[in-house]
């Protein structure tokens, strides 16, 4: 979708809200907890923003190492396996948990984790360029998302403090 498509979105109201409202795809994509916070109007502006992918079991969607894609993926289904660039397995994704999130906020860098699909995953997908496009033509939109964006990263910045503080207290008996 382009940012016409956009446009003609916004003015279409009722005929195009009932297609996207009764997509499957929509239904569990506004079910996910990270949809709270959007009123049901602008998720389904992000919805028709977002392009569904299938991964199959045993691909490999980016490996340790290479460029960034300028992608962030919304897990509808499935399961896909994170590992470190030394093959170790550190984590696991699922329905409503996002990956390429690092990448898509800085295209500079590459990917620090190899991601594997274990079990067959939809998700749904947006790309860096478009996002930029919607902060000109939706900037409500893209501030709501930016929102979202900035939550998950302070739940990750809170993940690796905990884990911090528990390795200093293993490692020290609990002294400072």
């Amino acid at each position: 979708m382009n940012t016409q498509n956009i446009m003609e979105y916004s003015n279409k109201g009722s005929m195009a809200e009932s297609l996207i409202v009764s997509d499957k795809r929509f239904q569990d994509f506004y079910r996910l907890p990270l949809m709270g916070s959007i009123n049901e109007k602008h998720a389904m502006l992000l919805f028709s923003c977002l392009t569904p992918e299938t991964f199959e079991a045993g691909k490999t969607i980016y490996s340790a190492g290479e460029a960034s894609a300028g992608k962030m993926h919304i897990i509808l289904d499935g399961k896909v396996v994170v590992h470190s660039a030394s093959g170790y397995k550190y984590n696991s994704l699922r329905k409503g948990e996002v990956f390429g999130l690092f990448s898509f906020l800085d295209e500079q860098r590459t990917h620090s984790a190899t991601l594997t699909v274990e079990r067959h995953t939809h998700a749904l997908t947006l790309e860096r360029t478009f996002f930029d496009l919607m902060t000109l033509e939706e900037p409500k939109l893209a501030s709501q998302w930016m929102r979202f964006m900035f939550s998950l990263l302070s739940k990750k910045a809170l993940e690796l403090e905990i884990e911090y503080a528990n390795i200093h207290n293993f490692a020290f008996g609990g002294k400072v």
